[in-house]
């Protein structure tokens, strides 16, 4: 009988002890508000670098179709030979300078660059001297950077990149210049507004 209990005694203990050593699991790492992304502004981002970084294969895989069609706008072209350039990573403050922006044209129905866009950065709190902004919007589902940014993505994207209609290629001259580093991306949507979805992408130097 004493065995008995001292046996269970001794693996009552060893049960504790082997408890005791159990390491507490780490909290996971709290993220800034600030440095939180969305799904549509990750997937922008990697599709943007796509671009810069294998333009030939993305000629081949996104404007294909629209250069046998006569509908890409001499961009196939260009990505083909295009020499690669640096991927982009993004910059908090840009993010939310592009945001804000995209939510301002979809709640005023705008669809057009302001004078501000450099003091809106440093509003956002951007320390660089210099930004370029693209900006784009369509009315179809999928443009929806919330139910489905994946093709909201590589829409707007091939958008710019065609830039069909802009005189001076402004969109495709920003998305190809290789002295960029950072990347803001925003999305903004209202049912009520001409184009319901709305993107903004502002390009940094740091």
């Amino acid at each position: 009988m004493k065995s008995t209990i001292l046996k269970s005694t001794i693996l009552i203990a060893v049960f504790l002890l082997l408890m005791s050593c159990k390491k507490t699991p780490a909290p996971e790492p709290v993220i800034p508000p600030s440095k939180v992304v969305t799904e549509f502004q990750t997937l922008m981002l990697n599709e943007v670098n796509f671009l810069r970084t294998k333009p030939a294969e993305y000629a081949e895989l996104r404007l294909k179709e629209y250069y046998d069609r006569i509908a890409d706008n001499g961009s196939y072209l260009v990505l083909k030979s295009l020499t690669p350039m640096n991927a982009l990573v993004f910059n908090y403050s840009l993010n939310k300078s592009a945001t804000e922006y995209a939510g301002l044209m979809a709640e005023k129905n705008l669809t057009a660059h302001d004078t501000e866009t450099l003091k809106r950065a440093i509003s956002a709190g951007y320390t660089g001297t210099s930004v370029s902004e693209n900006i784009a919007a369509d009315i179809k589902d999928i443009y929806n950077g919330i139910l489905n940014p994946e093709s909201a993505a590589i829409g707007f994207v091939r958008l710019m990149i065609i830039d069909e209609g802009v005189a001076d290629l402004g969109h495709r001259v920003i998305l190809i210049n290789p002295n960029y580093k950072t990347l803001g991306i925003g999305f903004g949507r209202n049912t009520a507004s001409t184009y319901i979805n709305y993107t903004v992408q502002v390009f940094g130097y740091q």
